[in-house]
């Protein structure tokens, strides 16, 4: 063996398996980084009304709320809120073992609503993990 040849017998094998490496490095850490795997997230809500619905007082307003979450919904808080301390609202339902819930609410309007008074619809969802997902509309009397 000569002086330099290293164990390979020739100078340049150290510099090809360098250049080798280097593509092999960077595809290890792109694949990490576009990782397929499921990351916890807040629970998908969405907050329904039929289309054309009109609020008048006395009368009732009705909504509905479908919720998925992979690791599982446990509970939901809707609410009805406005200015008035007569239009107020709210339901909890807690829900064992489920991945996707949808209920419908049907809220009473008060008589003496004047028209134009903004009505929020609200719905919270907190999943299995202890995160939460919400979606508001708002409605105004005629």
């Amino acid at each position: 063996m000569t002086a330099g040849t290293g164990a390979w017998g020739h100078r340049g094998t150290g510099r090809l398996l360098a250049r080798a490496s280097v593509p092999l490095c960077l595809s290890a850490l792109l694949l990490q980084c576009t990782d397929p795997r499921a990351r916890p997230a807040p629970p998908s809500v969405q907050l329904y009304v039929p289309a054309g619905v009109a609020v008048h007082s006395p009368g009732t307003v009705g909504a509905s709320v479908v919720i998925f979450d992979a690791q599982g919904v446990d509970s939901v808080h809707m609410t009805l809120k406005s200015a008035l301390p007569d239009l107020q609202g709210d339901s909890l339902f807690l829900i064992p073992d489920t991945t996707d819930f949808t209920q419908s609410v049907l809220w009473t309007i008060p008589s003496g609503v004047p028209a134009g008074t903004r009505i929020t619809l609200g719905a919270k969802a907190w999943d299995l993990l202890g995160f939460a997902g919400a979606d508001s509309l708002v409605l105004t009397s005629q």
